[in-house]
């Protein structure tokens, strides 16, 4: 090599450019990925801003994705219509926190290796209660109302996470935004494949008797020979899991924690569901959540309940999500034209 540095630092250089490539190529072997997974993450935004947040390094507004905070969990009361000032119409699940407390907090520093929130709702007799759950409830100084239900929440970040003892009222939501809700829908039972599967059945004449409700052939014949496994069939219907996603929040009532959900809530009337931030939008820092723009980032471990207020039992405390400001109903000339 025609230098005139020294020695020992045309090798320093080299080693240095060898362990370069070195890095390089190990950061290109996916050692984390699984098959069905992307090999590389998809990133798609049509917002300047995300791209000088990505080069600045400083976030401007709350991630869903790799962002997430506590949630809470609420009883399912019914379904009722809420009327904004518009006079719209909004069918909708009314959920009620009931004694939300945070039990304790799990940190990837610690034995669990992971980062949660762990949150009882409810209160179930002492005598109902196991002794290794109440030596539990005990050690956390929960043990003289012990809850009904335990959860625990995933979060990102020791930022995202309130304190042991903390209350999460309805409040800890905000007005406009949309959750993901999750309960254990209503078990049906066995049923038929029209139920089960929306299925047509077979023709109300032509001379069908008796099997007007049949799911009708099933497979083929000699070849293959077999039906073919996940065929929809009749069996037991409901009594599953499921998450309903981008659920918007219409209203919320502070005194009585009272979370009034648009749209359809799985499961039973006085069942417990989780209430967690929508992933896919949760509208945080839009018109469409309270505070607008200033709402980029959610109420963060949670909002700053103001006492005598939040929880009180008392109404005349309700919050609603904002409104558009111009009537859905009134004709636009630019519109008419």
């Amino acid at each position: 090599m025609n230098s005139d540095l020294p020695e020992s630092e045309i090798q320093k250089i080299i080693n240095d450019e060898l362990a370069k490539i070195a890095s390089d190529k190990l950061t290109k072997e996916y050692r984390d990925w699984k098959p069905g997974m992307r090999k590389r993450p998809l990133v798609m935004s049509y917002r300047l801003e995300d791209f000088e947040e990505e080069a600045s390094g400083i976030p401007s507004r709350w991630n869903p994705g790799m962002n997430k905070r506590c949630g809470a969990l609420g009883i399912k009361l019914g379904m009722m219509p809420i009327w904004d000032k518009w006079g719209e119409r909004h069918p909708c699940t009314v959920l009620y926190l009931d004694s939300n407390v945070v039990i304790r907090n799990k940190t990837s520093d610690s034995k669990e290796g992971y980062d949660a929130v762990q949150i009882g709702a409810g209160e179930r007799k002492v005598k109902n209660v196991t002794k290794p759950l109440m030596g539990h409830y005990a050690k956390w100084g929960v043990a003289e109302h012990p809850p009904y239900i335990v959860r625990e929440f995933r979060v990102t970040s020791k930022e995202a996470m309130p304190a042991p003892g903390t209350q999460i009222h309805a409040r800890h939501f905000v007005p406009g935004q949309n959750v993901d809700i999750a309960g254990i829908t209503k078990g049906k039972g066995f049923q038929g494949g029209m139920k089960r599967h929306g299925f047509k059945g077979m023709p109300a004449s032509h001379g069908t008797s008796l099997s007007h409700r049949a799911i009708g052939s099933t497979g083929m014949c000699q070849d293959p020979g077999r039906v073919f496994k996940g065929k929809k069939m009749p069996g037991r219907m409901g009594g599953v899991r499921v998450t309903k996603q981008n659920l918007r929040i219409v209203k919320i009532d502070r005194g009585r924690n009272l979370l009034y959900i648009r749209g359809a809530v799985p499961g039973n009337k006085g069942e417990f569901v989780e209430i967690r931030d929508a992933v896919k939008r949760p509208l945080f820092g839009t018109d469409k959540c309270e505070g607008g723009k200033d709402s980029a980032f959610p109420p963060l471990p949670t909002f700053a309940y103001e006492e005598g207020v939040d929880g009180s039992g008392m109404g005349g405390f309700e919050v609603m999500m904002p409104m558009q400001e111009q009537d859905p109903l009134e004709m636009r000339e630019d519109e008419a034209a």
